[in-house]
């Protein structure tokens, strides 16, 4: 089985390297590099074939460069110029937690019937605290079941429910996992590996303003899908009210407030 990676990138000099070599770095062999790249004006592109062709795996790269409208659709570009069986989108400023993660991987999905894998994020982040960021055990109109970036999806669920919606500019992951519920039964169909973390992601600095774009489009996406009943509002709302929470702390300066929640929220 072969694994399609898909980075956007837009101006990712600064990190697209660690981003390469924890793909090339993988002890499991069979994968292609899909870059959508949204017209880089810095030397991400050139960065990013430079350390292919150190490694001699220039054909494993695949660098697609033009103007895309939004992340949804710099997805779906990877989506469908990918040739493998297993997709998975790594962002730009993230990389994977170590050389062995499609091995692990690959040893489920080549053997099992589940359509996709995912786990564990180690978040990196000075500021507040890094810590170990698992998938909530809860239903979909409750909370995010997985972490988006650690999703290694069969190619036949993306041709089962469709690709990402270019509607939502934030929080397409959201209205993608609310269709899988409405088609199949998450758990049936998925696989946890929590012996690792499987993915490093970095701190960044997203604004409050996009936080609460994305929870808007939670609501919106809980709307189009049929989940907007008691236990969808309550999502909204106790999202809403803790984005505002942190936004006074930090306004404040109360980081530290944020700190404390967040070791209570991921016990770690």
């Amino acid at each position: 089985m072969k694994f399609s990676i898909i980075t956007p990138t837009n101006n990712s000099g600064n990190t697209i390297i660690r981003n390469a070599e924890s793909i090339i770095s993988q002890t499991y062999k069979e994968f292609e590099h899909i870059i959508i790249d949204n017209l880089s004006e810095d030397n991400t592109v050139q960065l990013i074939k430079n350390i292919y062709e150190k490694e001699v795996l220039s054909s494993r790269l695949r660098v697609i460069s033009e103007k895309d409208f939004g992340i949804s659709d710099a997805f779906n570009k990877g989506i469908k110029a990918s040739t493998g069986d297993i997709i998975a989108i790594l962002n730009s400023d993230d990389s994977y937690y170590d050389e062995n993660v499609f091995s692990r991987i690959i040893n489920i999905l080549q053997v099992d019937e589940k359509l996709f894998a995912h786990g564990n994020i180690y978040f990196v982040d000075p500021r507040f605290g890094s810590n170990i960021r698992h998938p909530l055990p809860t239903k979909i109109m409750r909370s995010y079941q997985y972490n988006h970036q650690t999703m290694f999806i069969k190619k036949e669920l993306y041709n089962s429910v469709g690709l990402y919606n270019t509607d939502f500019l934030q929080s397409m992951d959201y209205e993608f996992y609310c269709r899988i519920a409405n088609n199949y039964d998450p758990e049936k169909i998925s696989v946890y590996i929590s012996e690792k973390p499987l993915v490093k992601m970095f701190a960044g600095g997203i604004s409050w303003r996009n936080e609460f774009l994305s929870i808007e489009e939670e609501k919106k996406a809980l709307k189009l899908n049929g989940f907007w009943n008691y236990q969808g509002k309550k999502f909204y709302y106790s999202r809403k009210l803790r984005a505002k929470f942190k936004m006074f702390f930090n306004v404040l300066g109360l980081q530290v407030i944020v700190k404390i929640w967040r070791k209570f929220k991921w016990k770690n």
